[in-house]
């Protein structure tokens, strides 16, 4: 019996030691995988940083070119000290992402550095390009022509700051690739533990049926076919009955207080997943907050870019104004003042005066009705970014989730945060919605959607000639207990194997794309118990995103407040 059970004891340890060593095996490589994809995203944020800092630099070296422009010393000063700082904070955020942060700076990078090739060689092509950049930053401060159009060093600094920018993007790219496919190999393991798991499970069942059941089965016939052995068997077995029930009413007596325990323990969970699902529900409409105020900002930056050309363009009408003629004009006055009537009538000069007071008094109201047009169009632009603010005010200070929106309202406030935009892109709007109740709905997660979708179709208008960029808004019933709000576009259209991909996380077709925000418009439409779809006849063809919402009127009841 006991060389039986050394036989049956050995393969069950192996077994588990083998479990065990799987177990750690798989722990090891987590956590080695973890800290791997925790480095690449500390230098993703890294990388980040660094395009920041490019684009910062770009607008210091405008600035400082308008401010020697306007002979404002002090903002070429300012903005130059800006630009040094930024090349000193360049340098040393590429060079601890090159050699590792081992010295403990602002950013504590990992000390070893960027250990993948790949990634290697785009940061060091980004410190070059970093050095054309800066010697094309300082060229064109230097250079005689301060004007901010046919400036051929001005040219330069805008070819080397683009190719600075794309550097930069290539080096985050690469990063978040690595993080990605680190990500992937770890969902990998977690995958594999299971499958292996249950594979040693099944060995171990399959082992318990030919060691311990068959021979069990076995013993039984034998026990059949002795009569003598069954009545003792049988005996014996009633007395450990009796023993067994027993111990199972003891069991069963502490399975019934376990049970009580379990209960009281199910009531408690159950309390905090409904304290968590209300904190959830909090974070979901701070995260709509968010989104929105992100839109608004970045179309109020798009409008104070305009109003920075029209300033710029406005101070070049000024300095170009012709007073030296009309300065000449006063002297010549002034020189005849004793004989003015004969210097009229007798001189020649004199003679031409009408004719050239009237030609520049033509050419001063003409550059006086442009200057008052470019003030008109500041104007204009002040009051759009009030405009801006005022709705997303709007927007920010109700409390309510689910309350009476204007589905028709709501989109024109959509298309009035991105009107800037869409008119410096030159893109023409078509609006064809059909007349409805106030809906019951969350209005900032469905404000969330729309802005998204008219962004994505307004990138997907670029490749179109301008005049030809098209964006349709409609809004029907497709059903009686159903809504519909319909973004088309007539740009560059996706592909059929794409339609299937578009939602899907980090999936993106644009270089500057991140890949989230159809992600989360298709999860908001979810919440909203709807549904988002697209439709593309193919590449250059245009595209229909069409959002499916629940049609439920306002009944006056009111709306669900949140915790």
């Amino acid at each position: 019996m006991a060389h039986k059970l050394r036989q049956l004891l050995w393969p069950l340890l192996g077994m588990l030691a083998l479990s065990i060593a799987l177990q750690a095996a798989s722990l090891v490589a987590v956590v080695e995988i973890d800290a791997r994809v925790n480095r690449n995203r500390q230098y993703a944020a890294a990388a980040t940083n660094l395009f920041d800092i490019v684009g910062q630099f770009e607008n210091a070296t405008y600035l400082a070119l308008v401010g020697l422009a306007a002979s404002d010393w002090e903002m070429l000063l300012r903005q130059r000290a800006a630009a040094q700082a930024l090349t000193e904070r360049f340098t040393t955020l590429s060079g601890a992402m090159l050699r590792g942060d081992d010295q403990g700076t602002l950013w504590e990078l990992p000390p070893e550095g960027i250990q993948e090739p790949e990634a290697l060689g785009a940061l060091t092509a980004l410190m070059r390009s970093w050095d054309k950049a800066n010697v094309a930053h300082v060229r064109v401060l230097r250079s005689e022509n301060h004007s901010l159009k046919n400036n051929p060093e001005l040219e330069e600094f805008r070819a080397a700051s683009q190719s600075l920018s794309e550097a930069a993007r290539d080096v985050s790219v690469l990063l978040q690739n690595h993080t990605q496919e680190e990500l992937r190999l770890l969902g990998l393991i977690q995958r594999v533990i299971p499958v292996g798991a249950f594979l040693l499970t099944l060995l171990l069942f399959g082992f318990v049926i030919q060691r311990i059941f068959l021979p069990f089965v076995a013993s039984t016939e034998e026990l059949e076919q002795s009569e003598t052995a069954l009545r003792v068997a049988r005996d014996e077995l009633e007395r450990r009955v009796a023993e067994r029930t027993e111990e199972l009413a003891r069991a069963n007596e502490a399975l019934r207080h376990a049970h009580d325990g379990l209960e009281l323990r199910v009531k408690e969970r159950t309390q905090e997943l409904k304290d968590t699902q209300r904190r959830a529900v909090e974070l979901a409409r701070q995260a709509g907050m968010a989104e929105l105020a992100t839109n608004v900002l970045h179309n109020v930056g798009n409008v104070l870019n305009s109003i920075n050309t029209s300033a710029t363009i406005l101070g070049e009408r000024l300095r170009a104004l012709r007073l030296p003629p009309l300065l000449k004009l006063a002297g010549l006055l002034e020189e005849h003042r004793a004989d003015l009537g004969t210097f009229v009538t007798g001189d020649e000069r004199g003679r031409r005066l009408p004719e050239f007071l009237g030609k520049l008094g033509g050419n001063l109201a003409t550059e006086r009705d442009e200057m008052l047009a470019m003030t008109e169009s500041l104007h204009r632009h002040v009051d759009h970014i009030r405009t801006i603010v005022e709705l997303q005010q709007s927007y920010a200070v109700s409390s309510s989730l689910v309350e009476a929106v204007s589905l028709e309202e709501l989109i024109e406030d959509a298309l009035r945060i991105n009107g800037a935009a869409l008119g410096r892109h030159g893109v023409s709007l078509e609006r064809h919605i059909a007349p409805l109740p106030r809906l019951m709905v969350d209005k900032h997660k469905l404000l969330q959607i729309i802005l998204n979708l008219i962004s994505n179709a307004k990138y997907a208008l670029n490749g179109n000639p301008p005049g030809e960029r098209r964006l349709t808004v409609k809004v029907d019933r497709p059903a009686e207990e159903r809504v519909s709000v319909h973004v088309s576009d007539n740009g560059m259209g996706i592909a059929p194997e794409l339609l299937t991909k578009i939602f899907q996380h980090g999936f993106t077709t644009r270089k500057e794309g991140h890949g989230f925000g159809l992600h989360s418009c298709a999860i908001a439409a979810r919440s909203l118990e709807g549904s988002l779809v697209v439709h593309s006849e193919g590449p250059g063809k245009g595209a229909t995103f069409t959002l499916e919402l629940p049609f439920r009127p306002d009944t006056g009841t009111p709306g669900q407040v949140s915790a």
